[in-house]
């Protein structure tokens, strides 16, 4: 089964493919001032919004979508009841259109 995987998390912005031997990963750290300790959501929001179509189109360069039979995505940080943040809903917006374009079921997984 081949695999589209994306995370958008407070730190990272990531895309990566998985056929159940072998994949890859395109991945961008978020940018963080010098002595700051993380990002506010809505800068985070941004960051993953201006990296996904660079990250996405270095994957799919040589990744063949007709390939692809699942997409997943993580849609919270963790797995309990009311676990949420903002950042997430970037990639999960990104994972229901590519689900929907290739007609393959969505999984919803915490990072």
């Amino acid at each position: 089964m081949s695999v589209i995987g994306f995370d958008t998390s407070n730190y990272t912005t990531s895309i990566a493919f998985f056929d159940g031997a072998g994949g890859e990963n395109c991945s961008r750290l978020l940018p963080v001032k010098q002595g700051e300790l993380g990002l506010r959501q809505s800068d985070a929001v941004f960051a993953h919004i201006k990296s996904l179509p660079e990250l996405s189109g270095r994957l799919f360069s040589h990744v063949d979508g007709k390939r692809i039979d699942a997409i997943a995505v993580s849609t919270r940080p963790r797995a309990v009841e009311g676990s949420y943040m903002p950042c997430f809903m970037v990639g999960y917006s990104h994972a229901k259109m590519l689900s929907d374009t290739l007609g393959v079921p969505m999984y919803e997984v915490s990072h």
